[in-house]
């Protein structure tokens, strides 16, 4: 293959990668931004360490930035590399792990009673979007879907005969099954019909609808759950309770409730959890079990009982 420039060379990596299923919309952009600073800077020729790790830190943006900069620059040159061996590949880990988990909150039941309630009673009294912002919120709470999920899902996407939901092409491309307990289902067949009633011959396929009959967007939901949440005097909360963190809440639900029982196939049970949750790496799932104190001690305390017999053993 001819040498390509730097943005050729980028613009080929991301359709190639693309093609493929990735999405890249935020390593993407990064990409990008590479290339308009190397044209600022007057940058010619192959990829070279110090472009990448100038680019990585200017200007100077937090240190989780850097981190995922250099992630994303490091990805496009090893691909690259292949093709034009001038291509040098900066050093992993300069800046730390480019993906950090912070903090989270877990929705007590009574906060999570009092966001339903109050979502109930948003503006205008009569209309769609009180009945709406319920069933998105209680959905997100009683399933653990990511809030891009549940705005992206379909009428044809709810088999209520068989009360499962199906998740096209989420995160990382993947799509599965949610089943929904019968209270979640009743939920959302309730919805249905208030969405139908209001609006019987609007937008028939997306399944959360605005106010005005339209598809519910992420920004729309995004501020509207803001607004609920300095309504319910959260603002200073810390952590501060995010939309994100209905999931969050869900998963360390399902966690406790297995660990308190008892149950003996608790890896088995968080293999699924991570089916149903949709990770692509189990490992995604089992960080709930060190993120949350209860449930590390838990965790330490059922692999104590299972190392006491290979001790006793060993003492012997």
């Amino acid at each position: 293959m001819k040498a390509l420039g730097l943005a050729a060379a980028i613009r080929f990596y991301l359709g190639s990668r693309r093609r493929l299923g990735f999405a890249l919309k935020s390593e993407g952009t990064q990409l990008r931004n590479l290339v308009q600073y190397a044209q600022h800077v007057h940058h010619r020729g192959a990829l070279t360490t110090a472009l990448a790790l100038n680019w990585a830190q200017v200007p100077p943006p937090a240190s989780l930035q850097r981190a995922r900069r250099l992630e994303a620059v490091r990805h496009f040159a090893v691909f690259w590399a292949a093709f034009d061996p001038r291509t040098q590949i900066p050093p992993a880990g300069l800046f730390g792990s480019a993906y950090r988990r912070g903090p989270v909150h877990l929705y007590t039941s009574q906060e999570l009673a009092a966001l339903l309630a109050a979502a109930a009673q948003l503006p205008p009294p009569q209309s769609l979007r009180p009945v709406t912002f319920r069933a998105l919120l209680g959905l997100l709470a009683c399933t653990g879907l990511r809030i891009s999920e549940a705005l992206q899902l379909q009428w044809e996407d709810w088999e209520p005969t068989e009360a499962v939901l199906t998740i096209r092409q989420s995160k990382f491309g993947q799509s599965r099954y949610v089943p929904l307990a019968p209270s979640a289902a009743a939920a959302l067949n309730s919805y249905g019909q208030a969405r139908a009633k209001a609006f019987p011959k609007g937008n028939r396929r997306a399944l959360f609808l605005n106010r005005h009959g339209q598809p519910l967007s992420y920004q729309e939901a995004g501020r509207t759950f803001c607004a609920l949440r300095q309504q319910l005097g959260w603002q200073q909360k810390k952590p501060r309770p995010r939309l994100h963190d209905l999931r969050h809440s869900f998963a360390v639900a399902c966690l406790l409730g297995w660990y308190r029982r008892g149950q003996e196939q608790i890896n088995t049970n968080i293999l699924s959890l991570a089916v149903y949750l949709g990770h692509r790496n189990i490992r995604h799932t089992y960080w709930y079990l060190t993120a949350v104190p209860e449930l590390l001690a838990l965790g330490s305390a059922r692999w104590a009982k299972a190392l006491a017999p290979q001790q006793g053993a060993s003492d012997e």
